[in-house]
Formats: C-alpha cells, sequence, structure tokens
C-alpha cells in the first residue's frame, strides 16, 4: 500500500491542492486559470501514464492468452498420447488374456469336443469327421481377433474408470510399466 501511496504522491499532492483552492472563495480570475491550467497538466500526465501502462498490460494479456493457448495444445497432445499408451499396455494384456483362452479352448476342444465329431461323423459322413473337425477349429481361430478386440475394449475402460474415480493405486504410474 505504501508503494502505491509513493507512485501517485504527486496525483494526490495536485488533488489536495486543488480541493484547498476550492474552499478558498476569494481567488482572482488568474489564480483560478492557472489552477485549472496546472490541474489539466497532471490530468493530462495521468492520462498518459494511464495510456502506458494499459498497453502493456495488453502486451502482457497477449502473451498470457498466447502461452494458453500452446500450454492447451500440450494438454491435448499429452492426453493422446497418454491415451496411445494406455491403448498399447491394454492390447498388450488383452493379447495375453486371448492367447492364453485360446489355448484353454484348443485343449478343451482337442480333449472334449474332438472325440464328440469323431463319434458323430464317423456313424453320419465316414469321410467327413476330419473336414468337420478343421472347419470347427478354424470357426474358432476367426473368432479369436474380435475377442482380443472386445476385451481389450473393456480393459481400457475399466482403466480409464479407475483413473476418473482415482481408485487406482498405480494411478499415476499405469504407464510406466507398459
Amino acid at each position: 500500500m505504501t508503494r502505491r501511496v509513493t507512485i501517485y504522491q504527486k496525483e494526490l499532492d495536485s488533488l489536495k491542492r486543488s480541493k484547498k483552492f476550492l474552499e478558498n472563495e476569494g481567488s482572482s480570475h488568474e489564480e483560478l486559470r492557472e489552477e485549472f491550467s496546472t490541474l489539466i497538466a497532471n490530468y493530462e500526465e495521468l492520462l498518459d501514464q494511464t495510456k502506458i501502462i494499459t498497453r502493456i498490460s495488453d502486451r502482457l494479456q497477449g502473451k498470457l492468452n498466447l502461452t494458453n493457448e500452446k500450454l492447451n495444445d500440450k494438454n491435448e497432445e499429452l492426453q493422446r498420447t497418454i491415451d496411445d499408451l494406455l491403448k498399447a499396455r491394454m492390447g498388450k494384456k488383452a493379447t495375453y488374456i486371448v492367447l492364453i483362452f485360446a489355448i484353454a479352448l484348443f485343449i478343451l476342444t482337442e480333449a472334449f469336443v474332438e472325440p464328440q465329431i469323431e463319434n458323430y461323423a464317423s456313424a453320419h459322413f465316414a469321410r467327413n469327421a476330419m473336414m468337420i473337425s478343421l472347419l470347427f477349429k478354424g470357426f474358432i481361430a476367426l473368432l479369436i481377433k474380435p475377442i482380443e478386440s472386445l476385451t481389450e475394449r473393456a480393459l481400457i475402460k475399466r482403466a480409464r474408470k479407475r483413473q476418473m474415480d482415482g481408485k487406482n493405486p498405480r494411478n499415476k504410474s499405469t504407464l510406466k510399466t507398459a
């Protein structure tokens, strides 16, 4: 507060002098003219200072706006990078899950479904037992990619929800292990 008073001390002194002059009723025309001229000069100087301050403020505001735009662009870029890393990490995890699922499914097919197909085909389609088995396994193989995509989407959705809720204890370091 003391700094402001010293900055505008000249203006405050001029204002006090002008108020005091108004209280004095016995002023001549020449004294009025001189006081009015001094007041105009002080006002003109104050107006010039105000213009300079306003120009500087406008320039600083422009720089601040530009910096904010750049910061917003960087934040958007960072968010895209985080999303890409999350997607890559969840894609990798989904691939592992689906691979284990596919191996288990093929083992189950060999152990349980294959004998059923052979029994049924040998009774009804003697020559086509092997073809039916291959078609069944081909169908399972074709399902692997859609299952992987669904698993990946579910994992990404769950990871984003955890990040938004703040429930993920590794919230900030989730992407470091990708």
